[in-house]
């Protein structure tokens, strides 16, 4: 009956197949707040088995009626022409079995387990407008002539446009007079939505597909992606990229959101597109094989894939900035090659997509089995880590509104890459930041500028507890007490000093001295030696710092050792030994507003080219100042000893006697 249209229609089949359509529920269910309809489509499977598939609609512009398989046929069961039977379609849908619309709205389906082919019957759909994003053939149509008219009535002239929106195709149906009939959508489909463009009271639908499958469908969200600029890095480990066409929610025009991604320890390379430099598509964005339908980047959520040859590609561990000028409403972080890397986040994420090599395609380097989020928590709240085997490639999805987004990279490898994408914009400018601004929340995972940042609550943690006099047993240099602690710093470039009591009062003292190595949230290594006595067992690969003999009042201040990084910091203390006696106090690390920040720097110990060190005598004297002392105050003595004596039989022998006074 549809061979009479002017829209291609699938090859016959042949013999028209039934379609199990969905039976309407008009009461309601609530889920995350939002009221949604609901249907059961019951399916055969094999062994003879009849199978319930549910499906969940939900309509934002509310609905006119929900029939539940009573009241008036308005889809004229069992007529004679139904205008909802083809050569492709056997039977009718069940009467009195329709959702009945008025207002024009986005409407979306979600099924319990994904579909093999969409049917959607209309039913009056007179001067409206149905438009999808998923391409589709009509079957059939109540036009009087291969069909009997609908039951408002019949319908002549069907028009199908394809057009675009924000570099998605849309497919739209429109018909003169009172159009009812079936559209029929090829695929495979876990959710489905399309929109009417008209309110008028009323026009409705239904829906049914010819069973289930086993293939994730195809997507439904499009993502607006970054487009790099520029040929490299800047100086100050900054690559920029402009999102073009969101969306603006306050009118019609779209714009362009610009994004600043900082990366501390540079890049491996930068990819600007298919004519740059470095062409080669690692998303594979066409390059998917039968039987896969989706590439890692598509699948049950996303419809697009990222635009190919756009991509950071990364080789060093690094804790990633992403600023974006505008404020955006989620965010999708498409990944290369992660093998045995880790993605650590401070958001929770859904991993939309995935080259498994069983529902998609394998990534550029190969496949995954398993890649899964891990949940842990830090000092400074939960993470949320990616991780996977083999050569993880795809997507993760980031619900919420961002003005900045950090993630860490946890280790070094050669190579892995990513991309960022948005699903849309409010265009609320973000808030000014610097790199000196940049704060965590640590009641939250977000990331704000400094502006927005809450005073830093002050916390101490014990390294060591301090040794009374005690006499080493060894000779040479020993550790004799050794601890480790974690610490959050919040704000960049906050500062952190070493105490001897919890209050930060106290310098600490080492004897000979302390080895202090921070590693960062971007596993970089920084330390120091901090020296109270002598330097023979000092660390030749850090700074040397002289501190005093016996507590003083103040702190050491040790900032530089976190390198202006923000998140949790790992901070292992070392006491070396080499002279007896040798004794410590406690040792703490601290920071916070709460500090009263009176510090003592200390004196930067120069450390000549063959290890031997030259300390400042201004904060005491050290091992070998007391024995050159002693020993200068030793042969002092001496000479002062022997020309006393001389002077004195000098004196003696050189006076006349005196004659006994005898009067």
């Amino acid at each position: 009956p549809a061979s009479g249209y002017n829209l291609p229609i699938p090859v016959p089949s042949p013999a028209p197949r039934n379609v199990y359509y969905s039976n309407w529920n008009s009461a309601t269910i609530t889920e995350n707040g939002v009221t949604k309809y609901t249907g059961t489509i019951n399916i055969p499977r094999s062994g003879g088995v009849t199978a319930p598939v549910t499906v969940k609609l939900t309509v934002p512009g509310g609905v006119s009626f929900v029939q539940s398989g009573t009241g008036t046929d308005y889809l004229k069961s069992g007529s004679p022409m139904s205008p909802y039977r083809s050569s492709v379609v056997a039977n009718d849908p069940p009467a009195s079995s329709v959702v009945g619309l008025i207002n024009a709205q986005i409407i979306t389906l979600e099924f319990s387990e994904p579909i093999d082919d969409l049917v959607l019957d209309f039913v009056s759909i007179n001067g409206n407008t149905l438009v999808f994003t998923d391409d589709f053939t009509l079957l059939s149509l109540g036009d009087r002539v291969l069909a009997d008219c609908g039951y408002w009535g019949c319908s002549s002239n069907p028009i199908k446009t394809v057009s675009s929106s924000r570099g998605i195709p849309t497919y739209s149906f429109s018909a003169s007079g009172e159009p009812h009939g079936t559209l029929y959508f090829d695929g495979v489909f876990k959710n489905f939505t399309f929109a009417t463009t008209l309110t008028e009271n009323w026009h409705g639908f239904t829906i049914g597909t010819f069973g289930v499958s086993t293939v994730i469908p195809p997507p439904l969200i499009g993502v607006y992606y970054s487009n790099y600029t520029g040929s490299s890095i800047s100086a100050d480990g900054v690559v920029k990229a402009t999102i073009y066409d969101v969306p603006n929610p306050n009118g019609d025009a779209t714009g362009k959101v610009d994004v600043k991604i900082t990366l501390p320890a540079g890049i491996n390379f930068l990819q600007t597109g298919k004519s740059g430099s470095n062409p080669e598509d690692f998303f594979r964005t066409n390059v998917v094989a039968a039987p896969y339908v989706n590439t890692p980047y598509v699948g049950r959520t996303l419809y697009n894939n990222p635009p190919g040859a756009h991509m950071i590609s990364i080789n060093k561990a690094q804790t990633i900035t992403v600023e974006f000028s505008y404020a955006v409403t989620d965010i999708v972080l498409d990944f290369v090659s992660i093998n045995g890397n880790s993605y650590i986040f401070t958001d929770p994420f859904t991993i939309v997509g995935l080259g498994n090599g069983v529902t998609s395609a394998c990534g550029y380097w190969g496949c995954t089995t398993s890649t899964t989020q891990v949940v842990g928590t830090s000092a400074s709240g939960p993470t949320y880590t990616l991780k996977g085997d083999g050569e993880p490639h795809g997507s993760l999805l980031f619900k919420g509104t961002f003005n900045r987004f950090v993630f860490e990279i946890a280790n070094a490898e050669n190579w892995n890459g990513f991309t960022f994408g948005i699903l849309g914009s409010t265009f609320t400018p973000s808030p000014p930041s610097t790199s000196n601004q940049l704060c965590i929340i640590t009641q939250t995972s977000t990331v704000v500028s400094d502006t927005a940042c809450p005073p830093v609550g002050t916390t101490c943690v014990l390294l060591t507890s301090s040794i009374p006099t005690r006499y080493q047993s060894v000779s040479g240099c020993a550790v004799f007490s050794s601890g480790s602690a974690q610490l959050f710093v919040q704000t960049a470039g906050q500062k952190v000093y070493l105490t001897s009591d919890p209050a930060g009062r106290f310098e600490p003292v080492f004897d000979e001295l302390g080895v202090i190595v921070v590693t960062s949230p971007t596993k970089a290594l920084r330390g120091g030696n901090y020296i109270s006595y002598e330097t023979d067992c000092a660390n030749t690969n850090y700074k040397q710092v002289k501190i005093h003999t016996s507590p003083q009042a103040g702190a050491v201040d040790i900032t530089s050792l976190f390198g202006g990084e923000v998140g949790t910091f790992t901070i292992d203390l070392k006491l070396w030994n080499k002279y007896n006696p040798y004794s410590t106090t406690d040792a703490y690390v601290c920071t916070g507003s709460g500090l009263s920040g009176s510090t003592i720097a200390g004196a930067v110990v120069e450390q000549t080219t063959n290890g031997a060190s030259s300390i400042s005598t201004d904060d005491g004297y050290s091992f070998n100042n007391v024995v050159l002392l002693i020993t200068g105050f030793s042969i002092a003595s001496i000479i002062l000893t022997i020309a006393i004596f001389a002077i004195i039989i000098s004196v003696k022998y050189s006076q006349s006697p005196q004659p006994i006074d005898t009067a």
